[in-house]
């Protein structure tokens, strides 16, 4: 099944923008966090402590797993946050249906995708495809 757009949708994501960060970023696990100020995201849960950083920063991590791929960061801004219901969803149903490998994670004011390196300019042409502008990062 494919997802479908409502037009009330449509205006948001017409009216929301991205930008991708320079970084490239690692997912990893680890037993403890010495400086959550050099780290991107940091969720803990009963199971582990997952750090997803800059692969810059590694060797401030200590001993940690990490997985295989390198990723790129592209921030969403949503036209009208909390409040748009599909916009995520939007989102996952077509880089799925492209066969792209993202994860996704909600701040209060952005969505972030996290895409494989490889993948970015695919992932990028296909958030302008469904009507996403695409803005200069941030420095």
């Amino acid at each position: 099944m494919i997802f479908q757009i409502n037009e009330k949708l449509q205006e948001v994501i017409d009216c929301s923008w991205f930008t991708i960060d320079k970084g490239t970023y690692a997912y990893t696990k680890v037993k403890e966090i010495n400086d959550v100020t050099k780290h991107l995201i940091i969720t803990q849960d009963s199971d582990e402590i997952t750090v997803v950083t800059d692969i810059e920063n590694l060797n401030n991590l200590g001993d940690y797993e990490r997985n295989a791929e390198n990723w790129k960061l592209i921030n969403i801004r949503c036209g009208n946050p909390f409040y748009c219901v599909g916009f995520l969803a939007a989102i996952s149903s077509l880089t799925a249906i492209n066969n792209l490998d993202i994860t996704m994670t909600s701040t209060y004011t952005n969505d972030y995708i996290m895409c494989k390196e490889g993948e970015l300019d695919k992932c990028k042409d296909l958030l302008i495809s469904l009507g996403f502008s695409m803005r200069s990062s941030r420095t």
